[in-house]
């Protein structure tokens, strides 16, 4: 599976930012995780409430969302514009797909 992961890293990474084959990339995961996170629904655990220990990350969660959807809309500088010249190069791109995949997984094993 994380040579599969890092397989498509590369692949996804080939991909110029903001293209329609980047974002044909991106969706394909993304819709295959969410097919199967719907149908192959496992039982249950004990899901952890959120407690006081969970405020502050949530607090800087809703600020980086706030701050990501008024630069947006405000036609300013977004994560995803700023990392553009970090991209660029390829083998920082692949990490970056590597990290977000993982991301992914680890939302999904959960």
């Amino acid at each position: 599976m994380p040579l599969a992961g890092l397989a498509y890293a590369a692949f996804g990474a080939s991909f110029a930012s903001h293209s329609t084959g980047a974002l044909v990339a991106v969706l394909v995961p993304a819709t295959v995780v969410l097919v199967a996170v719907l149908v192959l629904r496992r039982p249950r655990g004990t899901v952890t409430p959120i407690d006081r220990t969970h405020l502050p990350w949530l607090g800087w969660l809703v600020a980086f969302g706030v701050w990501e959807l008024v630069a947006l809309l405000g036609n300013d500088l977004t994560i995803s514009l700023l990392m553009d010249p970090v991209l660029v190069i390829y083998p920082l791109r692949v990490a970056g797909w590597v990290l977000w995949l993982w991301a992914g997984w680890l939302l999904v094993r959960r």
